[in-house]
């Protein structure tokens, strides 16, 4: 594809860069970040196709001020794939809230595409083969190499052709809707502060493993990784990895020479934090000995049935009638179940148990597409009666009374 395509790093090139923005009524964009490189986030790298040229804007050397009242008018349709990274890495570095967009990755969902990864869809949609992979690159690092900008621009100067195609698509299987609602419910999303969960440990597989001891140790090696991840700026999984963790909290090393014998470390890693990882063998050690964890919660499900903040039994019998009938309204569509409702929705559902479409109207995440498409067939599961208990079997030698 011959495009004009500009690495943007002065002042006067996003000049041009903004002039060409404000003149398009949509634009492609996509964000590189630094998240397999830095403890903390950022964005590094802001890409932008136009119908005619390719922008890369260096976000660590330039204010992206004058770009972003461009992106939030919802006169201009942002199209991105994958969206929901970019739209909560943009509101977390700058406070933007895109205006419009169109989601390539949430409308093949829509379609039931089975393929949806950017490459794929390139493949498939547009018959355009892409090899080079910088996605774990360092994006924070100058200066960027030529493949690196090679895979940044080739990330969005196809998206405006695809996106055509996807929505002649949507359209013509009345899918058009469904993926607009969508579209909405990723520009609302708001990102999360980042919290150092100090139990996770325990959802390592070496907790279930290790005795009590081990445990203890294991613990504190988790807490010192995150303390020197910060102090560094690096990712926890590159100051210590859970093999070398799990390692060391089943060896319990008391020396240096001793911790050089353990699979996962080097030379180097001992004389950068092998002090801190002996001390914090020794409060292990100390510590009372730690009661194995649990089993680890089911994926998607944020807390343990019968425990601790877990919903009421009928509320998670509602979802659970809930999940079925969503289960075989998606196989119906031959789509994922998240097309048709979020675990999140169902939840919501579940826990008010609305009775009217007006009731149902009012639950988060129910916009009106879901209401005209599935309100009634909601409502008819919510009105099922729920299931009554198997009667029990009369204790042996006990006398039928008729």
């Amino acid at each position: 594809m011959d495009r004009a395509q500009t690495f943007v790093e002065t002042a006067e090139q996003l000049e041009a860069c903004v002039a060409a923005v404000a003149q398009s009524p949509r634009i492609a964009l996509d964000t590189e970040s630094d998240s397999f490189h830095a403890y903390y986030e950022k964005v590094c790298l802001l890409q932008m196709a136009t119908e005619t040229a390719d922008f890369a804007v260096d976000t660590l050397a330039l204010k992206l001020d004058p770009l972003l009242p461009l992106l939030a008018d919802p006169a201009r349709e942002i199209i991105l794939h994958a969206a929901e990274y970019d739209v909560l890495c943009m509101k977390r570095d700058y406070g933007l809230r895109f205006g419009r967009i169109f989601d390539t990755h949430a409308a093949a969902k829509a379609l039931g595409v089975e393929k949806v990864g950017l490459h794929n869809l390139l493949a498939d949609q547009m018959g355009v083969q892409l090899t080079i992979d910088e996605q774990r690159s360092d994006w924070g690092r100058r200066p960027l190499t030529p493949q690196q900008l090679q895979y940044a621009f080739a990330d969005v100067q196809y998206l405006l052709p695809m996106r055509d195609k996807l929505a002649a698509q949507l359209a013509e299987r009345g899918l058009a809707a469904e993926a607009e609602a969508e579209f909405a419910r990723l520009i609302a999303m708001a990102p999360r502060a980042r919290e150092f969960d100090a139990d996770g440990w325990q959802r390592m597989k070496a907790a279930r493993t290790l005795d009590g001891r081990g445990r203890g140790v294991l613990r504190e090696l988790f807490l010192l990784r995150d303390r020197r991840a910060r102090e560094v700026n690096r990712p926890a999984f590159k100051v210590l990895s859970d093999l070398f963790m799990s390692e060391v909290a089943r060896r319990l090393p008391k020396t240096e020479e001793e911790l050089l014998r353990v699979p996962g470390t080097s030379s180097q890693t001992v004389k950068k934090i092998g002090v801190q990882v002996l001390e914090a063998v020794a409060r292990g050690l100390e510590a009372e000995p730690l009661a194995k964890p649990r089993p680890p919660v089911p994926n998607g499900q944020r807390f343990r049935r019968g425990g601790s903040g877990a919903p009421p039994p009928e509320v998670e019998e509602r979802y659970e009638r809930l999940r079925g009938w969503r289960k075989g309204r998606a196989a119906l569509r031959k789509v994922e179940v998240q097309v048709i409702a979020p675990n999140a929705v169902l939840w919501a559902i579940a826990r008010v148990d609305p009775r009217d479409p007006l009731a149902l109207a009012q639950v988060e995440g129910m916009d009106a597409f879901r209401i005209e498409q599935y309100g009634a067939e909601i409502l008819a599961v919510l009105a099922q009666p729920p299931p009554q208990p198997e009667p029990q079997p009369a204790a042996k030698g006990q006398q039928k009374l008729f």
